[in-house]
Parts: C-alpha cells; structure tokens; sequence
C-alpha cells in the first residue's frame, strides 16, 4: 500500500496502550500505517471499541485571525488550527485548496545526470534505470504527492519521513505542532521534532522509524539539551509553501480567513432579512369622536381584534391602536440592492488571488479564464519543484540513483493539450523527447516500455490494425471520387477556447 494515512486526534488518554496484532489505535496527533513489521496494505484506522478522543478544533473570531497575523511566529499552532478548521467547515475554503492541487498532474520524466556518455557503460545504466524506476513506483507518486500538495496549501508545511517497506513506500506525515524547521541540506529544509511529544504518547513510538526511539533515549537523558533533535536526511524532510520564510509557517491563505467568516455573516443577515420580509402587521384603528369618546364600544372592538388575530397566520401580527397607522411591511425598499453573500463571495476569491471565473461566474470569458489559470498553476508548480528537490535528494542517496534525476513538468488537465503538442513536435523534429510526451499523457516511464512491449512485442497491433481512413492516407483520386455525405462537417478545424479572440468568442456564442 502507498498512501498517507493521517488521523490528528488531541487530548487521548495518556493510558491508552496499543491493540494487539494487526489492530493500532490512535492517539494524540499520530499518523497510523498499522504495525511497525506489519503488511502495509492493511491500515487499521480506529478501534471502534476503544474510547478514543475526538479531534476539536476552535472556531476563532475575525479578530482573533487578526491578531495572529500581526505575530505569526507565536500563533502558528493556532493559524495552523484555524486553517483546518476553516477546511472542514466551509466549501468555498475546501474548492480552493483543491483547485490548487489540481492544478498539477505531477507529470515526471527521469533523466541521466551528471555523466560521461562516451564512457558510460549501457548495462549498467540500463540497470540502475530500472532499478530508479522501480524506485519511483513504490512510491506512488500520483497518489501520495497530491496530499502533500494539499497539507502545504493548506497549512504552509509538510513534515515527513519515508518508509521503505517491502513493495512500498510510504511517506509518514509527522505531527506538525512538534516539528520545526532549522537546518536546510541540499536545498531540503531537514526536519526537527520535538520528543516531549512522546512523554504523553509513548505507545506510539513504536510504530515510528527506530531512529525515533534512539533520539528519545537522548532526551530522556537531557531534557533540556536534547529536547529538539534533528532528524536523518534524506528519510525526514520538509515541504515548505512560501519557502522564502523558513522560521515559522503560515497559511499561504491566512489572508482570506476573514472574508470567508464573512461569508457566513452575510448568509446570516440574508436569513433573518428574508424572514422579516415574510412578515406583516395588521393595525385596527379604533375612532374616537369630537369629545374624546370611543365610536365602538372598548370592550366590543377587543373581541373583533381578537378573532382576527386568532385566524392570522404567524407571519402576520395585528394590533390595536386609538391612532391611524399604516400597513407595515418588511419587504425591501431598495429595488437595486446588491446581494451581499455573492459581493462577500467575489470578495474571498479576489482576495485569495485567482479569478472568480473559476467559481460560478455570470460573466465568463474563455481567454481571461485559461490566463487566469496559468498564473494560479505557477503557485502550485512552486511547491511542485521543492518536492522534486526532495525526490532527488532520496534518490541520489541511493546506490543506483547517482546518475538519475527526475523533473517534474509545469502540466495540468488544463494545458495537458498544449504541453502535449510543443513535446510531439520536438519529437518530430528529432529532439529526445518521447518520455516527456508520454508524461504529459498521463504515462510514466516505466509504463511506456510495458505498453510498448505488450503492443509491439505481445500483441503485435501495430502490424495487426490497420490505420483509419483520413485526408493523411487517402490518395488525391481517392479524395476526388470520395462523395460528400450529409451531415459531413467542411471547413478548417474549429479552434480550441484558448486560440480565439473576443470576436471570435461572441461569433461562436451567436451561432
């Protein structure tokens, strides 16, 4: 099994001992993968018949947000907090992140580094390749990378620790409030842990690599010296969004906090409008003569406002009054009043820096969208480039991974197209570039030379299927005696969004 399996649970009880066999409870911030020597395709998440505690997270105020901006290094427990708690609780917070996330395929093509090809030896680099290769498939890269993406924009930082295990292997996230940045080794932030986080949840120790349980005997030892430790690179690492402040995390969204609690205000305000618009009061004027006298008797003209008030609905309220008064209703008065839930929406993702176009836009425009994207996915690709910092710097500490490197591509389900095409014409023109094509597919290496193997050498379809009909194998006599069929589409190729112009735009949405 690849996959980051992360449970943030706070407060358990300190007493709560592991479950025996395969069965691993959850504690205090810990990140379960089942047992230390276990199959790590069997995850157990929670022992339902355990009475573990439950995640709280606190719902801090505008203000409150404020004020841990103005000092980020002392609050970033409480804006990392926030950050989780505003991703659980609202949508528009949740779309967002992924949308980011999304906006990476986390295509990669693994090239030779750092070598003499005249004096290479092709055996050897044949093996290591594939040995590389082999690397990068334990890893599961498409599956396990995004959650990093998603941590770091969410939170700013991803501390984790890779664990071979047979088959796979599986990045263990590390409790965030106990890990801390310090040192940077080959353009890697490494990681330091703060082992107190052990003092109350020793029975986890045992499910995190052994050089966990060493270094905690050193702070046992010197508590005061040894209580930060930095851990071993390349295993532990960090991923870092906003990488030109290492001291402290900060949301990379932290600015946005504010106008999503708006949101909610503003829903609130529209909900309460909305229901003092449904109601209405019904005023019955009770005259009075010249002399000050009642023109109905007092006690009569009670019992006419109470059977009325007792059949009114309870949206509709009555009165009775000796002075003229008016219908009066709660309805709006100002016709162009603007929603405030949608102007406090166009608000948060203004704020946020990426287009509204994205989300529900009544305006939108083909151009301006694919733009707009193309600046979000350079946030995303940021973050993308540190993890391959990462990803090399494992591998190139590996005996067979010396000579590789693996680059990740600036590609996502919105430019796939266009990476796709600039990579297959620098393949036709003869650059080396079939491995860069294929990724932008959705086609790793290794999965390249499978396909070609199974097609080519297995099944034998290039020789077996014969190729479409089409303008590029017909000949001219062939064209010229072809009749035309009803419904056949003449003309050049309709343009993709991207390649029309405003006019364009407005031709095809008339036609």
């Amino acid at each position: 099994m690849s996959a980051i399996a992360t449970t943030e649970i706070k407060d358990a009880p300190a007493k709560e001992v592991a479950s025996p066999k395969n069965d691993v409870p959850l504690g205090a911030t810990f990140n379960l993968f089942g047992r230390k020597y276990a199959d790590m395709s069997r995850v157990v998440l929670r022992d339902l018949n355990q009475n573990n505690a439950s995640p709280v997270f606190r719902k801090w105020t505008k203000d409150k947000i404020a004020d841990f901006l103005e000092n980020p290094a002392a609050n970033e427990k409480n804006l990392r907090d926030a950050a989780i708690y505003i991703y659980n609780a609202s949508s528009h917070f949740r779309r967002l992140i992924q949308y980011f996330v999304s906006l990476s395929d986390l295509a990669y093509v693994v090239s030779p580094a750092n070598i003499d090809t005249t004096k290479q030896n092709v055996n050897r680099t044949k093996k290591y390749y594939k040995e590389t290769l082999e690397m990068l498939q334990k890893l599961d890269i498409r599956n396990q990378f995004p959650k990093i993406l998603k941590v770091c924009l969410r939170e700013d930082v991803f501390y984790g620790t890779f664990r071979p295990n047979g088959d796979s292997i599986v990045i263990q996230q590390l409790p965030s409030d106990y890990c801390k940045i310090a040192v940077v080794e080959d353009n890697v932030p490494n990681v330091s842990f703060n082992f107190s986080y052990f003092d109350t949840n020793s029975q986890y120790l045992p499910y995190y690599p052994d050089e966990f349980a060493e270094k905690y005997k050193l702070y046992k030892k010197d508590m005061q010296h040894q209580k930060w430790q930095e851990l071993k690179a390349p295993d532990s690492f960090a991923v870092k969004c906003n990488d030109e402040i290492l001291e402290y995390a900060v949301p990379p969204f932290a600015g946005v906090f504010r106008e999503i609690y708006d949101i909610e205000d503003y829903k609130a305000l529209k909900k309460a409008r909305t229901e003092l618009e449904n109601y209405a009061i019904l005023a019955m004027y009770l005259e009075m003569d010249d002399d000050g006298e009642w023109k109905l008797d007092y006690e009569k003209a009670v019992d006419f406002w109470r059977n009325l008030d007792g059949v009114l609905p309870e949206e509709v309220g009555s009165v009775l009054s000796p002075m003229k008064i008016e219908k009066i209703g709660f309805e709006k008065s100002n016709v162009g009043d603007t929603d405030r839930v949608a102007e406090a929406e166009r608000n948060l993702f203004t704020a946020a820096g990426v287009s509204q176009l994205l989300f529900n836009s009544e305006k939108p425009s083909a151009n301006a969208l694919l733009l707009s994207i193309k600046v979000d996915q350079a946030v995303t690709y940021g973050i993308v480039k540190n993890i391959g910092c990462v990803l090399n710097r494992y591998l190139h500490r590996q005996s067979y991974g010396k000579i590789f490197k693996v680059t990740f591509l600036d590609c996502s389900p919105f430019n796939r197209k266009e990476m796709g095409d600039e990579y297959l014409k620098a393949c036709q023109y003869g650059l080396p570039m079939i491995s860069y094509f294929a990724a932008t597919q959705g086609m790793s290496q290794d999965e390249l030379d499978c396909m070609n193997y199974l097609e080519n050498d297995v099944l034998d379809l290039t020789n077996r299927f014969m190729p479409l009909k089409s303008s590029a194998t017909l000949s001219a006599k062939d064209l010229n005696e072809k009749q035309t069929v009803p419904g056949d589409k003449t003309g050049a190729p309709e343009k993709d969004a991207g390649e029309l112009t405003e006019q364009g735009e407005q031709t095809r949405e008339d036609a």
